[in-house]
């Protein structure tokens, strides 16, 4: 078993993802983190990081935004902000990286953080992600001690998005031995190796889904998602394994439209990386959300139960 706690007080950064559309990531994060006594603490009071593109409208906003976030944090007494969204954790480590990296910037962010009635952010945060915090905390052999429901013969594609390790500047992936292969990731890959699931080869793992613009240039998302799926499908794998709740939901909604577009059958369940933790731990796939997928897991995963 890796490090207990490697982080010292962690605080979780929800976002707008995991309070909306990523519930089932929200309760399923909470359920194999108390089953695996892991202790986080959410920031009550935050904002939207930015999701992304605020950054592109008003460089100040886009760092104001999560910043006031870390200055909470850090109230709280938190050394590591953890997010389940490789978008928000992108945000945050950006706005960390242009900080640390330009002391006027900084004393002006700061400046801002004051009139709001924060406090300045003195920079002693880690950004980490929820892969990362169950990886490096209890890893691959604490999860097999708990899994009840050993998912032998489960094929399984890990897709982990185009920002949980890029760019490595922001995300420290490659310079600290605590953070994934900034190109070819496999912290979740042990990690469902670990619940006895098969990693299928997936070359599409952190290929673009086009999650920001699945309204605005429908076309190029769907061509984006036909893909990953294909890649999926060619590999024989039976589950899409995801970490981005964003990602998870733009291929979950256009499923369809994919399917119509290529005239070929790329239906696949989705599945939050910690949902398939809680099911192979013993949970109800009630008690794990796994029933409120659009996609539908049960499918797959009814001969476990």
């Amino acid at each position: 078993m890796s490090n207990p706690n490697p982080y010292g007080k962690v605080a979780l950064y929800p976002g707008c993802a995991l309070d909306g559309l990523g519930k089932g990531y929200d309760v399923s994060l909470k359920l194999v983190a108390e089953d695996l006594g892991l202790q986080y603490e959410k920031i009550e009071d935050y904002n939207c990081c930015g999701a992304l593109e605020v950054k592109n409208v008003n460089t100040m906003a886009g760092l104001l935004l999560p910043a006031r976030n870390l200055s909470i944090a850090r109230q709280m007494g938190a050394n590591a902000v953890m997010s389940a969204c490789p978008g928000c954790h992108y945000s945050l480590s950006r706005t960390q990286y242009f900080m640390s990296r330009y002391p006027k910037l900084r004393e002006k962010v700061n400046v801002y953080l004051e009139k709001m009635g924060e406090k300045g952010y003195d920079m002693q945060l880690l950004m980490i992600h929820a892969v990362e915090f169950f990886y490096n905390t209890v890893g691959p052999e604490g999860i097999k001690s708990k899994v009840k429901r050993p998912l032998t013969g489960l094929k399984v594609a890990p897709y982990y998005g185009c920002l949980y390790t890029r760019p490595k500047a922001y995300t420290l992936t490659g310079y600290m031995k605590m953070k994934d292969d900034p190109e070819r990731p496999v912290f979740m890959d042990e990690l469902l190796k670990a619940l006895g699931a098969e990693v299928v080869p997936f070359e599409a793992k952190t290929m673009c889904c086009g999650g920001p613009h699945v309204y605005s240039d429908a076309p190029t998302s769907i061509h984006l998602e036909a893909r990953i799926l294909k890649e999926a499908k060619r590999n024989g794998a039976e589950l899409l394994i995801t970490d981005c709740p964003l990602g998870h939901v733009a291929i979950e909604t256009n499923m369809n439209k994919i399917t119509d577009a290529y005239g070929q059958d790329l239906r696949m369940p989705l599945v939050y990386f910690t949902q398939l933790m809680a099911f192979a731990f013993g949970h109800s796939p009630e008690e794990a959300l796994l029933t409120a997928n659009l996609t539908n897991p049960m499918s797959v995963l009814k001969r476990y139960l």
